[in-house]
C-alpha cells in the first residue's frame, strides 16, 4: 500500500513540475517566430537577401534600395522579340519604381509572393587592386517567383538572372563599411516549366505593372 502511494506522489510531482515548465516561458509571442529582418548591404549576398526579402514582404522602398541610381535592367530577348508583348530592350530604376508601386500597393491584384533565389556562380573582377571601389561581382542566380493573384491564378518566373554589383559610393555603413548595390540586372534563357504552369519570365510579369498610359 506504501509502495502505491508512493508512486502517486512520484507521478503528482511529475505532472506538476512538467505543467510549470510548460506554462513559465511559454507565451503568444515565442509560439510564433520574429520576422525577418532587412540586413545592412555590405556584401552581394546580403543585397539579394534584401532583394528577396522585399519582393516576399512587398516592401517597394527596400526593393529600391538594392538598387543603383543609373540601374539598368535588361529583359528576357526572347520577351523583347515577342511583339505581343511590347517589352523594351531595357528599362530603369524610375520604372521599376512604377511597376512595383503597382504590383504591391494598394488595390494590387498580388495577394502573396513567394521567392527562392539560389546562387549557380559568382564571377569577381578587381579593378585596380589598390582600390576596392572599382570591384565589381557578377552572381548568376536561379529564380522561382511565383505571384499569387487574389481568385487563384499565380504567375511563375523560372528563367535565371544575372547579376551585377558595384560599391555604393553614395552610402556605405556608420563605421565606414562598404556597401553594395546592383546596377545591372540581365534576365537569361532557360525556362523550366512547374506541373500544369506554363514558366513566364520575371521581366514579363514586372511589365504587367507598367502604369498605363492616360
Amino acid at each position: 500500500m506504501r509502495t502505491i502511494v508512493a508512486l502517486l506522489c512520484v507521478v503528482s510531482c511529475t505532472a506538476v513540475f512538467v505543467g510549470g515548465c510548460s506554462d513559465s516561458g511559454a507565451g503568444p509571442e515565442s509560439e510564433h517566430p520574429p520576422d525577418p529582418e532587412f540586413r545592412d548591404r555590405t556584401s552581394p549576398e546580403n543585397v539579394m537577401y534584401n532583394l528577396e526579402l522585399a519582393y516576399e514582404e512587398m516592401n517597394v522602398d527596400e526593393y529600391l534600395d538594392c538598387l543603383s541610381d543609373d540601374f539598368t535592367f535588361y529583359p528576357d530577348e526572347d520577351d523583347v522579340q515577342n511583339p505581343e508583348l511590347e517589352i523594351p530592350a531595357e528599362w530603369y530604376k524610375s520604372d521599376e519604381a512604377d511597376m512595383h508601386a503597382n504590383m504591391f500597393g494598394d488595390g494590387s491584384d498580388v495577394e502573396s509572393i513567394q521567392l527562392i533565389l539560389t546562387n549557380v556562380s559568382v564571377e569577381h573582377d578587381p579593378g585596380i587592386p589598390e582600390d576596392p571601389s572599382d570591384d565589381v561581382y557578377i552572381y548568376v542566380e536561379d529564380v522561382e517567383l511565383r505571384v499569387n493573384l487574389y481568385g487563384g491564378l499565380t504567375y511563375l518566373a523560372t528563367a535565371d538572372s544575372e547579376y551585377h554589383f558595384r560599391v555604393d559610393v553614395d552610402q556605405q555603413g556608420e563605421e565606414g563599411e562598404i556597401w553594395w548595390e546592383v546596377y545591372r540586372w540581365y534576365e537569361l534563357g532557360g525556362r523550366r516549366g512547374s506541373g500544369d504552369r506554363e514558366a513566364s519570365s520575371w521581366g514579363s510579369i514586372k511589365a504587367m505593372y507598367r502604369p498605363t498610359e492616360s
